[in-house]
């Protein structure tokens, strides 16, 4: 029989029943460790559980670990027992790339010195040679920079097919140096492992990015509002909340403008709200058109007939130059309707953030209030830190 009809022989023989349902059980960690993930971090969506949720994070492979050697352990047979190990070593590949915590970086490196020491030094001191020593330190060394290089690249990994394959087959071999000279495995057998590991993690990988691409999708449909195609409020809540935690920091600029159609009540009331949807999409694309040329202008639907700028980097100046052209552009809009033709108007409120402004609550309402004061003062007006700015 020929090495390679040998090794095939034996890779094949690996996908044996338990090997499959073992692989089931992985699958089924996987899911389960990630459902409790998504419902820890839902029930603890404030900063000061933030530190909490990466230790929990940083456990979660050696948590997984612990589940699929209570199944391993029921295996009676120490070959069968050997040949599924590997799937603790896919556990450690997946979380490190999924979870990206440095965290996992020190507990895998951890957890490898202490397989090193107990594969080579609790035998007995003849049966270590210093060839199988130089192996397993070589894989003990392999182990630790792998994980921190897959962690630190793993979006670029997750990414790219080929990175994906290679980061799994050192990070396999690696295991598989540090481990081999103390189990005495065949290298056919250790390679076949391996071809193994990359089956299963492709599998995995497979799965996980298909329902990756539709948990984006499904984002992308809750961020987007269907009428106008806008960012919704679910966007704004992220972005409103992360451009003020800058502001705050000190690292940019922040202003924000807040905008709602006038009479828009009446308008649905007097011509009907196929009009009003009409006069919705008019209006943010008129405030689309002249956003554009603003960098770092972002815009939402923040409600009904209100929307809002979220503007980083941009001062007073510049955002009242925004405002004056968005009231002129839908000042120019036309609707035609059975009833006759009207126009529309719309008020805005300008804040730019101050110190003063401890919470986002503060700097929200403070722009609203600008809102309301136009809307009280004649509506079709730009109210900039209080002051109208267009009569």
């Amino acid at each position: 029989m020929t090495i390679i009809s040998e090794f095939f022989s034996i890779f094949f023989g690996l996908f044996n029943l338990t090997s499959v349902f073992s692989f089931f059980i992985v699958v089924g960690i996987i899911s389960l460790c990630c459902m409790i993930l998504n419902a820890m971090a839902s029930a603890f969506q404030t900063k000061k559980y933030e530190n909490f949720l990466h230790f929990i994070r940083s456990f979660v492979p050696l948590f997984s670990i612990f589940m699929l050697q209570s199944y391993l352990l029921s295996i009676d047979s120490y070959t069968q027992w050997l040949t599924e190990c590997n799937l603790q070593v896919l556990l450690w590949f997946y979380f490190l790339l999924m979870l990206n915590e440095r965290d996992q970086v020190y507990i895998l490196t951890l957890v490898a010195t202490i397989f090193f020491i107990n594969f080579n030094f609790n035998r007995g001191i003849h049966d270590i040679t210093p060839l199988s020593l130089a192996i397993a330190v070589i894989g003990l060394l392999v182990i630790a920079v792998s994980a921190f290089v897959i962690q630190k690249y793993s979006v670029a990994i997750i990414e790219n097919k080929l990175l994906f394959v290679i980061a799994m087959i050192v990070f396999a071999t690696s295991w598989g140096l540090l481990i081999l000279p103390s189990q005495e495995l065949d290298v056919l057998l250790f390679i076949a492992l391996i071809c193994k590991l990359i089956v299963y993690m492709t599998c995995i990988h497979l799965v996980n990015s298909v329902g990756r691409i539709q948990y984006e999708a499904l984002i992308e449909r809750i961020n987007t509002d269907f009428l106008t195609q806008l960012s919704s409020r679910t966007a704004f809540e992220k972005s409103f909340d992360q451009s003020f935690k800058a502001a705050k920091n000190k690292t940019i600029q922040l202003a924000f403008i807040i905008l709602d159609i006038d009479n828009f009540k009446l308008v649905n009331d007097t011509y009907g709200h196929l009009i009003g949807d009409a006069v919705l999409k008019e209006v943010s694309h008129a405030i689309r058109e002249n956003i554009v040329n603003y960098k770092g202008a972002e815009l939402f639907r923040i409600g009904g007939e209100e929307f809002g700028i979220i503007l980083e980097n941009t001062d007073y100046a510049e955002a009242q130059k925004m405002s004056l052209n968005i009231l002129k552009a839908v000042n120019e809009l036309s609707v035609n309707t059975d009833k006759g033709t009207f126009g529309v108007t719309i008020s805005i409120g300008v804040a730019e953030w101050h110190e003063k402004d401890k919470t986002k609550e503060m700097f929200y309402n403070r722009a609203e209030s600008y809102l309301y004061f136009a809307k009280n003062n004649g509506k079709n007006a730009v109210t900039v830190d209080g002051v109208i700015v267009n009569r």
